[in-house]
């Protein structure tokens, strides 16, 4: 009996088999004409992040990789089009054992000059590590892994067979349990080997200690978009400055606006963080974030499931839009106080981030 997970994926389903059906999907959506401008949009950015993820494996290869997510939407978006493009790179791999994997040539309708690199990718590129203490450094201790047959994983019976993608979660020292449980879901549906890290010492110290346990990774992709803090001048390539240890950002959806995040991840129906049902439209920690006051829902002309003088009312109860809610049972109640993020639609980049305090 086939058991399916609560994101439509069957619970039996080895990585190979996620991104087929995945990239089935994403092929049919690209097919359909577009009758809208914001679908337009979608498919337009989607080829484009296709290819720049395309050139990334190209270049460096599965095992040089690694994807940083925390559970929301933009590294989700990500997430399916790495997907998409690893059943090019599975497949290809597995009909041509010698033929290199090619970007251009997997996605030749695209042309490679929409993407940019400030630092055009290289493996040779210069990547120096960090201090080897840190090495001990994170809160995990990842089993080796291993099939049913105790081979370590990469191996079955002699043949090889694809690896799970590394990937990286550094989230808030104050982390929303929906968070945790949402990415839990997706290690387990999508196939990733993920570390845990803590951001209390700050995003450049917890790539370090990544780095240092993983120094085969050259590159990472990261959800950022360019209007995130910091993403202004970003390309699709860029090495990272300013003290930070060394590797290759790949950011694949860096000129994806928030309308087409939603419409991408609506269109193709993928399961997301259920806290955007809530109001919350850009995910932090349960200290500095709070669903959107541009998101709250109008007072009705009862005294029950509205808005008054600013509270919004709940079974007769007040709650502050910018109030920390205690238990998961509270935030649930919020879907009577506002609407969910992918109904911000006005000016939605610019008021993406007001339940944020930072």
């Amino acid at each position: 009996m086939t058991t399916t997970l609560s994101n439509g994926t069957a619970a039996h389903e080895d990585l190979p088999t996620v991104c087929r059906r995945i990239n089935s999907k994403l092929t049919a959506f690209l097919s359909k004409p577009p009758t809208t401008d914001r679908l337009r949009s979608v498919q337009e950015h989607t080829r484009i992040s296709l290819l720049a993820i395309a050139k990334a494996l190209e270049v460096y290869g599965l095992d040089h990789i690694a994807l940083s997510f925390n559970g929301g939407k933009d590294c989700l978006v990500l997430l399916i089009l790495l997907l998409a493009v690893l059943d090019e790179y599975f497949t290809l791999g597995a009909q041509k054992p010698t033929t290199e994997f090619t970007a251009s040539e997997v996605y030749p309708n695209t042309p490679e000059s929409l993407v940019t690199a400030s630092t055009y990718p290289s493996l040779s590129s210069s990547t120096e590590r960090t201090d080897p203490s840190l090495e001990k450094e994170n809160e995990n201790t990842p089993p080796a892994q291993s099939n049913s047959n105790g081979i370590p994983n990469g191996i079955s019976n002699g043949v090889p067979t694809p690896h799970k993608i590394h990937t990286v979660y550094i989230h808030s020292s104050h982390p929303f349990a929906e968070v945790d449980e949402f990415v839990a879901q997706c290690v387990k549906s999508y196939h990733l080997d993920l570390l845990r890290y803590d951001e209390k010492g700050g995003m450049k110290h917890a790539f370090q200690v990544y780095l240092s346990q993983n120094p085969k990774v050259k590159a990472i992709f990261v959800g950022t978009r360019r209007t995130d803090p910091h993403g202004g001048n970003l390309k699709h390539f860029d090495l990272t400055d300013g003290g930070w240890p060394g590797f290759m950002r790949c950011h694949p959806v860096i000129d994806w606006c928030y309308g087409d995040v939603w419409g991408f991840l609506r269109e193709l129906e993928i399961p997301y963080c259920p806290l955007y049902d809530l109001g919350y439209t850009s995910l932090g920690g349960t200290t500095d974030t709070h669903p959107n006051p541009a998101l709250q829902r109008r007072p009705s002309l009862g005294p029950v499931d509205g808005i008054t003088n600013g509270e919004c009312v709940v079974d007769g109860e007040a709650i502050s839009p910018l109030q920390e809610e205690a238990t998961k049972e509270r935030r649930k109640s919020l879907v009577a106080c506002f609407r969910p993020a992918y109904e911000l639609e006005f000016e939605a980049d610019s008021k993406e981030r007001l339940g944020r305090d930072r």
